[in-house]
């Protein structure tokens, strides 16, 4: 097994940087704009206030021919099942990979707590462990998982910063980009259409049974 840890300081306090976890607008803008993942959909739920339970499903976005990135993408697809703990003010996420997961034990663990000697700013600690259960090129596969683990967090940091200083918290909590926005129109417009064109068909089903029912009625009298 290997691991590595990573620390980042941000100029905000633990409790906010907690909030900004568990905002599902937010998170979906970091996944989407500043890590590229190409599908990033999670369920919440929250068995106590602010304890939270998360899934998310990511396919990353890769540059590669069409034909080709539609199953790199899925091969390299994976959920995330995360608890978030207000308690402790902290986050523990089990990695299952869409393809492998039966060959891997992948953990993220993060901390947020307060700078010494500055209220107003907070570290973020993150642990990633990872274990390959395979015996060939199990060193090289642990060592790429934390790599990519390590590229991940310095985009998340980079673009959570930018965004701090470029809109204010509140914003940030709530906020939806014109793309997302997009997408929750396409969503809605595609659920409406699964309902609607069934709803016609019996509506027109009904209309034909009662014609029908009526002639009879007509042939009898």
């Amino acid at each position: 097994m290997r691991e590595a840890t990573y620390e980042t300081v941000y100029a905000i306090t633990k409790e906010q940087y907690y909030d900004l976890m568990l905002s599902s607008a937010f998170q979906r803008d970091v996944h989407l704009h500043g890590l590229k993942m190409k599908i990033w959909n999670n369920v919440d739920e929250f068995p106590q206030p602010r304890a939270l339970r998360r899934r998310a499903y990511s396919e990353p976005t890769l540059r590669l021919p069409q034909w080709m990135a539609r199953f790199a993408q899925r091969s390299q697809a994976y959920t995330e099942y995360s608890d978030f703990d207000p308690e402790t003010l902290s986050r523990r996420t089990r990695v299952v990979p869409r393809i492998g997961a039966n060959v891997m034990n992948f953990l993220v663990e993060e901390r947020y707590v307060d700078v010494e000697g500055d209220a107003g700013k907070c570290k973020v600690i993150s642990k990633v462990q990872i274990h390959a259960k395979i015996l060939f090129f199990r060193n090289l596969f642990e060592k790429w998982i934390l790599e990519q683990s390590e590229e991940k967090v310095e985009e998340r940091d980079s673009y959570v910063k930018t965004a701090l200083k470029e809109h204010a918290f509140d914003h940030l909590l709530t906020y939806v980009g014109e793309e997302e926005a997009n997408d929750a129109k396409a969503t809605n417009e595609q659920t409406r259409q699964l309902f609607v064109k069934p709803m016609f068909a019996t509506l027109a089903l009904a209309v034909v049974s009662q014609l029908a029912s009526a002639k009879r009625r007509e042939r009898t009298g």
